[in-house]
């Protein structure tokens, strides 16, 4: 009869039924941290845009419209040297906005003019820009100085507002003999495409 009794006895699967209930915490755990993520303005996509949650919610706008191809931005760059009366300058450039690879904006080839100075009068220059996702919800940009030896300085302070008709990116560039502060106007603008 005890051999009978073991048969027909069936012990609880208590370990299907906490899998079952975990399973169910963490989903609603990850939909609730979603849902509050959205309402910060974080977009959160699985596609070929964006796949993280971190990164500046202005950049991610501007790089999103750029990379979908419903706008399109020229940009206007100004940079101001403060060093010494013999060499400081303003310089001023227009270019086109346009994605690199991975998660990077580049603007390149500006032909770069300067004001009116001792040095170089009327000379051009031609610079290279990338503007790229650095670390959590910041932005950094490089300037390639193709006509100065082709070297690249790194932009510091990097910061980016949205505008009612565009953005506006800023940094500064110190390299031991000057400072230069580079402003960069983004508007929309016609697509040829």
């Amino acid at each position: 009869m005890k051999n009978s009794n073991k048969k027909n006895y069936k012990k609880p699967n208590y370990l299907k039924a906490i899998k079952s209930g975990l399973f169910l915490i963490i989903t609603i755990f990850f939909l609730k941290a979603n849902s509050i993520n959205a309402s910060n303005g974080k977009l959160l996509k699985f596609n070929n845009s964006i796949s993280e949650i971190t990164i500046d919610p202005v950049y991610n706008q501007l790089f999103n419209a750029i990379k979908s191809g419903r706008k399109c931005y020229n940009v206007k760059v100004t940079s101001v040297s403060v060093k010494n009366n013999n060499y400081a300058f303003t310089s001023f450039s227009v270019g086109f906005l346009r994605i690199q690879s991975g998660y990077n904006i580049a603007i390149s080839g500006l032909q770069t003019e300067f004001d009116d100075r001792s040095n170089f009068r009327g000379a051009k220059t031609v610079e290279n820009l990338v503007i790229y996702k650095n670390g959590k919800y910041s932005i950094g940009m490089t300037v390639n100085m193709r006509t100065w030896g082709n070297k690249t300085i790194k932009l510091k302070n990097v910061k980016i507002t949205k505008e009612p008709y565009g953005y506006f990116i800023t940094g500064k560039a110190t390299d031991g003999n000057r400072t230069v502060y580079y402003t960069l106007g983004i508007y929309e603008t016609t697509c040829l495409i």
